[in-house]
């Protein structure tokens, strides 16, 4: 005798349409996405080292032979020059003077900012030979100065009297060193973080 077919479950009837029962749920409410932090930006594109303070090496105009640089504070020192470049012999520098500029101090040290038109300020030149040579300057000098050019006029009888050249200048907010404030556009430079305007008041 053959055994008999096993019974199959039912199939369940599609039921009636009725409030609340087997309907999927509604879509989520699609949320804006969030804005990006600034400051967590600025941090991720400074790298792990981001406490250190950032150097900025400037790239300067295409020109080919060696740079006459105009020095008005530790560099003056001929036996610093020659530690910082790590050369040979000592240095020979130029007794110059820049017109139209100012020094102010930074802390212990002296900085460069604009001055009256007809103001000078005196202090050394020297010709820096190798665009290795000028990083170096760099470094030393950090990234509270930046590299500008200059109109360098010597005083001594030797040539050339007068040339185009380079010198460092302070590279924050020159009334606010004046004024012995706290220099935010300094800070936001060397930390690679840009401030709200809120707390700029």
């Amino acid at each position: 005798m053959a055994d008999p077919p096993s019974p199959e479950s039912p199939s369940k009837a599609p039921a009636a349409d009725s409030p609340g029962q087997d309907q999927p749920p509604p879509d989520p409410v699609a949320r804006p996405e969030p804005r990006p932090s600034v400051y967590i930006a600025s941090l991720e594109a400074s790298g792990p080292n981001f406490m250190e303070t950032a150097l900025f090496i400037p790239q300067l105009e295409p020109r080919r032979g060696p740079k006459w640089y105009f020095f008005y504070g530790t560099l003056t020192n001929p036996d610093m020059l020659k530690h910082i470049l790590d050369l040979e012999e000592t240095p020979v520098l130029r007794p110059a003077v820049l017109i139209g500029y100012a020094l102010t101090n930074w802390g212990q040290y002296k900085a460069l900012v604009n001055g009256e038109p007809d103001q000078p300020v005196d202090g050394f030149a020297y010709s820096v030979q190798t665009k290795d040579d000028e990083a170096k300057l760099a470094r030393y000098e950090t990234s509270a100065y930046e590299v500008r050019a200059c109109n360098i006029t010597f005083k001594d009888a030797e040539e050339p009297q007068e040339s185009r050249g380079y010198t460092f200048m302070y590279a924050g907010d020159e009334s606010a060193l004046k004024g012995e404030r706290f220099d935010r556009t300094l800070w936001e430079k060397q930390m690679g973080v840009v401030l709200p305007d809120s707390w700029r008041s």
